[in-house]
């Protein structure tokens, strides 16, 4: 027999390091991976393959791996967990790391290492990926022998999920891998792991939730942010039921655009740099605002100094107090804790001697009636805003029949901003989107980790032809799963924003925004998507019917859809107050 064939039928080795990472994984409850193979992780897919309490999902690119994590743990509450090989596939994990630290999202990143006996040899695709993730990483660890895996384990999920969730990331050698292990020995030792923050209460609240509800009975003009923290903390319910005792107005941010749902009476929209006219006017004027779960980013406040002048204070409530002295700490009453808490705790503060501000409403609605929240519709165009409102009614009536759940994923760009804007969210449906670095490439993978942890959900992916372009490798990894992702994905040629910006900041010149040529029907046909389940659209007409077929069926189905190059409107330019908003 050939050497080769006695490769060929080698018995696969058991007990060893990378088999006691997949039993760990499983002890910690996970039951999906997201994965891509390489010489230095291959001990650990083996191994992974081999565990039938685990299932693998194989990507075609690292940050595809990464980011169908996110979803998974966006879509869960729990820590999602990509395996990646060392070198150039650890380095590509580290936009999503930048994205989940700085978005609040719990993730365990397993790279390959290099032999310990090879570290600082400048071995083949040896990367220091420990140092290189730090910085965006809440805890980042290197393991050399699997004695330290069992309690660096536990405390990487404690870690990734404890106060304001967030990335972890383990290196994990080639010799740790295969060193041969007592599983049974490892698997009964306890394990502590470093302490941790205790478990977040009231404590040392008390005082500032008394003040905000002073603020708040004193206000006239109040007005509430809900950022991702709301959707987080899982405090949705308690948002509505403080606003039945304190309805003031309220608009979000983008990542908390699925905190309040858009038929609730006190919701106004999407504020800041792409927020309607009315949700940015609400804040210019309101003499106190209160943010829930909101980091107030450069995206929301424009130039800082200005930001809400007429408001004597800032109520932030968010689960990090460093979070509170970030910006504008100087007028910012912060009320720390988790906000299932401290916003169940303001709402029986108010309870007993409920709040109305109906002049305030009123006064908003004047706002809205001047400058309506909505878009130039032309009927010869197939607008990008039109297509999502045709797919608010074709979910709408589809949800209607059969109670499914929503998710929608984006991609980042113009596209993004209008489902900010036009997209219609009910209770208990999901918004997942990069807010925090705006990574392109993002939103289809993502699709993908919510659709494997939600098989029964709806699944829509809202990508533009620019962002596509980052992560269009994973519709090959849609259909090889038998997935049923809907993308629709907006064709305007290129880079819409920059190309405004371009427009209106940089003398209409046009560097590196334009694409054209790209036929994306064809290329998810050649990703194994069938004529009818990649359709190109070009008119407006018979969208609605079409777009209705598309979420009623369980298989992959993108739509491409072919739009005019249009300014995404209002603008609030970067660094400029609301006085500077460019409308039209």
């Amino acid at each position: 027999m050939s050497s080769v064939q006695t490769m060929a039928t080698q018995q696969r080795m058991q007990n060893r390091g990378a088999d006691l990472m997949a039993r760990l994984l499983r002890a910690q409850g996970v039951e999906h991976v997201m994965a891509l193979t390489g010489g230095a992780i291959m001990e650990s897919m083996d191994a992974l393959e081999a565990d039938e309490q685990l299932k693998m999902h194989i990507f075609q690119t690292e940050p595809g791996a990464a980011w169908a994590a996110m979803g998974y743990a966006r879509a869960t509450g729990n820590v999602g967990v990509c395996v990646v090989t060392s070198g150039p596939a650890a380095t590509n994990t580290i936009t999503a790391i930048a994205d989940a630290y700085r978005d609040n999202v719990p993730l365990l990143v397993i790279t390959g290492q290099v032999p310990t006996f090879a570290r600082d040899t400048d071995a083949f695709q040896e990367t220091n990926i420990t140092d290189i993730a730090a910085p965006t990483a809440k805890k980042v660890y290197y393991v050399s022998t699997p004695d330290e895996l069992p309690e660096m384990v536990a405390e990487a999920f404690r870690i990734a999920k404890s106060g304001r969730p967030g990335p972890v990331l383990i290196d994990f050698t080639k010799d740790a891998q295969q060193a041969e292990v007592d599983l049974d020995a490892y698997l009964s030792q306890p394990t502590s792991g470093s302490p941790l923050t205790a478990p977040l209460s009231l404590n040392g609240a008390e005082a500032a939730l008394d003040e905000a509800v002073t603020l708040l009975r004193q206000a006239q003009r109040p007005v509430i942010i809900v950022g991702y923290g709301t959707v987080l903390a899982g405090a949705e319910q308690a948002l509505q039921d403080f606003l039945e005792v304190a309805p003031c107005p309220v608009v979000h941010t983008l990542p908390g655009k699925s905190a309040l749902p858009n038929s609730h009476a006190c919701q106004y929209g999407m504020l800041g740099m792409h927020g309607f006219y009315v949700a940015n006017w609400m804040v210019h004027h309101a003499d106190l605002l209160i943010s829930f779960g909101s980091r107030f980013d450069d995206r929301i406040t424009g130039d800082m100094h200005q930001f809400a002048p007429d408001a004597k204070r800032l109520i932030h409530f968010d689960i990090d107090s460093g979070q509170v002295d970030k910006v504008l700490a100087h007028r910012k009453l912060g009320v720390i804790g988790d906000l299932r808490h401290t916003l169940a705790a303001f709402y029986h503060r108010i309870q007993p001697a409920p709040l109305n501000f109906v002049a305030w409403h009123d006064e908003i609605a004047q706002i809205e009636a001047r400058y309506p929240s909505t878009y130039q519709r032309h009927p010869e165009a197939l607008q990008a805003q039109y297509v999502l409102q045709s797919l608010n009614e074709a979910v709408r009536q589809h949800v209607a029949i059969t109670g499914q759940k929503v998710i929608y994923t984006t991609e980042v760009g113009d596209h993004q901003m209008w489902a900010g804007q036009y997209l219609d969210m009910q209770p208990g449906w999901q918004f997942m989107t990069s807010s925090g670095q705006g990574a392109m490439g993002s939103g289809l993978p993502m699709a993908i980790g919510a659709q494997l942890a939600n098989p029964d959900a709806l699944v829509i992916c809202l990508a533009g032809d620019g962002s596509m372009r980052f992560g269009e490798a994973e519709m090959e990894t849609i259909w090889n799963l038998g997935l049923p992702v809907k993308t629709l994905l907006i064709n305007n040629d290129g880079y819409g924003i920059v190309r405004m910006w371009n427009h209106r900041f940089y003398g209409g010149r046009e560097t590196g925004v334009v694409k054209h040529g790209k036929n994306w029907s064809l290329l998810a046909q050649s990703n194994g998507f069938p004529p009818d389940r990649a359709e190109r659209v070009t008119e407006s007409e018979g969208l609605e019917s079409l777009l209705g077929e598309a979420v009623s069926h369980g298989q992959p189905h993108m739509i491409e859809l072919i739009t005019p190059y249009e300014e995404c409107l209002p603008i609030m330019p970067p660094g400029k107050t609301f006085h500077d908003i460019i409308l039209e």
